[in-house]
């Protein structure tokens, strides 16, 4: 199983006291929520270091995603999501059926203890990344157009 980053549309009168209970109960059963595989948020996180957020934890806000925990996109960050994301869908349009994204650098070791770092590649299906790019952008959209909240729990 991949690892996946959670992202749930809810009302701004949100009590975050209680963002642990509510996503124990609700992670399956929720409607309004997205999957981005990891793969996808690593490759662009520089890119959504850009976006206004709030951190529930450290009760500051700053920018971009937080990867372990949890983020709440505001109004403003989900307008710039909505256009960073929208460059993107432009950009993966130009891409093959199939594609590779630089992953992780590795460690591999060989059998006489010696070793080198490896660059892995993530392939990718273009229409997949696609369909995941266009469902977070509508969620974005929802909550920019409705005074909602996206709520963001990292892997």
């Amino acid at each position: 199983m991949s690892l996946t980053h959670k992202f749930f549309l809810i009302s701004s009168d949100f009590e975050l006291n209680d963002r642990h209970e509510w996503y124990s109960t609700n992670r399956y059963t929720w409607e309004e929520k997205v999957e981005l595989s990891d793969d996808i948020i690593q490759y662009m996180m520089d890119f959504l270091n850009w976006m206004p957020s709030y951190n529930p934890e450290t009760k500051e806000s700053g920018n971009g995603l937080n990867y372990y925990g949890l983020t709440v996109i505001q109004k403003l960050g989900a307008e710039k999501l909505i256009r960073v994301l929208d460059k993107w869908l432009k950009l993966i349009d130009e891409a093959p059926d199939t594609f590779s994204l630089r992953g992780d650098t590795i460690w591999k070791e060989e059998e006489n203890g010696e070793g080198y770092w490896e660059q892995t590649r993530n392939r990718m299906k273009r229409e997949r990344m696609k369909i995941e790019l266009e469902q977070l952008i509508g969620l974005a959209v929802n909550a920019s157009n409705n005074n909602k909240l996206i709520i963001h729990f990292g892997i």
